[in-house]
């Protein structure tokens, strides 16, 4: 058994049947690709209580609009979800560094949005946040520092690649 170099230059990820799932809704988006049968595959194990998907409020508050589609509501909607009372200083905070990483050159609300999902993926205790935003994708280095170093922000392949060593028994995972 050959031994993995650890996911984005950091520890181990964390066995994902075992751990909070955090998801931005765009990952599980059907686009008419090869990516479609992860999201339907997503669903099936969430559905099948075989991961703990935990949204954030402001996912779940996209989620609801009525352009969103209706796969993504089915599959979003009924889970574990933060109630996101006030924000303390500390949480105001943390979604200000991280907008600001994000931001760029961008208007500074423009990744606000972005910045609280993360942030409430930190919050409720996610080894992974999953997105198919390239922007939070391309960032991962730069938010490195401000996460905790058992978050993995990964795309849905990533994911199930993390899955999949998983249940192929590579031990030094655990």
């Amino acid at each position: 058994m050959t031994k993995r170099v650890p996911f984005q230059n950091g520890p181990m990820p964390l066995n994902p049947r075992r751990t909070n799932i955090g998801v931005d809704a765009n990952a599980l988006d059907l686009d008419g690709s090869a990516r479609d049968d992860l999201v339907r595959r997503f669903c099936a194990m969430s559905d099948a209580q075989e991961l703990i998907v935990v949204v954030a409020a402001g996912v779940r508050n996209e989620v609801q609009n009525p352009k969103t589609p209706s796969n993504v509501q089915v599959a979003v909607l009924p889970q574990i979800f933060n109630l996101r009372p006030g924000l303390t200083s500390g949480q105001q905070e943390e979604r200000r560094r991280l907008a600001r990483i994000l931001q760029g050159n961008a208007d500074p609300s423009t990744h606000a949005a972005d910045a609280s999902h993360l942030s409430e993926a930190v919050e409720t205790g996610c080894g992974y946040f999953i997105t198919h935003d390239n922007r939070i994708l391309k960032k991962r280095s730069e938010l490195r520092p401000v996460i905790p170093p058992t978050l993995q922000i990964v795309s849905l392949a990533e994911f199930f690649q993390i899955v999949d060593d998983y249940d192929e028994g590579h031990d030094e995972l655990v």
